[in-house]
């Protein structure tokens, strides 16, 4: 533990000064070509054997330095978060760690996103709510309390989940995440919201929501805001959720049609889709183990 808290200190402290270089209008990220096929994430060189494992392993990130890999898993009885790191990108990561208290609770944690400046945003089923998120900020002395976001993203009676961040063109910071009932584990029924600088969510205007039905969930979107994937139930899929992408030239249109990422998606649940910073890596939750696939 002592391990994995200083591997994600020295990438906090460095990730504070990336803030202070990149507070500036999102930038476009560069056109890629396409996805590889989706691998095991055990297949990484050097790669730890625990990463997946007999239970359910899932809604996975990536942190911005590419060196944590933060999911959600079942394989102590309770759904909890874990971190894998490993030492560069040319290796794969090692053992996965529970994270303790404060962050883990005997409550449901699940779907946690490391941002820059060394925050830990996660969802938590702790005070009685099925799932609102929370923050925590990563200090000498491990975890911070972690603090429930305000109304303006946490409702009654619904699971928020999934936070992505990127910076709109005129400066400011935007939150997605989706919102579902809890009745339906994968999401069904679910809608993507977005919180401008704090401000009270509304609905992301295009192809995410679009005219599905289906539900449309776990958002992930480049750090320019240009491309964003999410997992959905919508019409095409090939049987449980499979994941979608849509784009648009900037941050002030509304996103544009959904298309299915037809080589990534399988007959079993397709979820959680989580771009790498630098838009190179897909990770990717389905068949309750942790995948990712790569483009150039």
């Amino acid at each position: 533990m002592k391990q994995v808290a200083s591997r994600l200190q020295l990438a906090a402290t460095g990730a504070a000064g990336l803030c202070a270089l990149t507070a500036v209008a999102a930038v476009a990220m560069p056109a890629f070509g396409d996805w590889s096929p989706r691998m095991d994430i055990q297949s990484l060189p050097s790669s730890s054997t625990e990463l997946n494992s007999p239970s359910i392993d899932g809604c996975t990130s990536i942190s911005p330095d590419g060196l944590t890999l933060a999911f959600n898993s079942f394989r102590s009885l309770n759904q909890e978060i874990w971190l894998a790191t490993r030492p560069n990108t040319s290796v794969g990561f090692g053992d996965p760690v529970k994270l303790p208290a404060p962050v883990n609770t005997t409550a449901q944690e699940f779907c946690p996103v490391i941002t820059r400046g060394g925050k830990l945003y996660f969802s938590s089923s702790r005070n009685g709510e099925p799932g609102d998120i929370y923050v925590s900020k990563l200090g000498p002395h491990g975890w911070s309390d972690p603090q429930r976001l305000g109304p303006n993203i946490n409702t009654p009676g619904t699971v928020e989940e999934a936070p992505t961040f990127y910076e709109d063109d005129e400066g400011r910071e935007v939150m997605l995440f989706s919102r579902r009932s809890p009745a339906a584990f994968t999401g069904a029924g679910g809608k993507i919201y977005q919180s401008v600088g704090g401000a009270p969510a509304t609905l992301v205007a295009g192809g995410p929501n679009g005219v599905s039905s289906g539900g449309d969930n776990r958002p992930s979107v480049t750090h320019d805001g240009r491309t964003i994937f999410w997992d959905s139930f919508r019409t095409g899929s090939l049987g449980g959720p499979d994941i979608w992408y849509a784009t648009r030239s900037n941050t002030s249109e509304p996103w544009g049609q959904a298309i299915q990422l037809s080589q990534l998606n399988s007959e079993a649940n397709d979820t959680r889709p989580y771009v790498s910073w630098d838009g190179h890596t897909l990770i990717i939750s389905a068949a309750n183990d942790i995948w990712f696939s790569t483009r150039e």
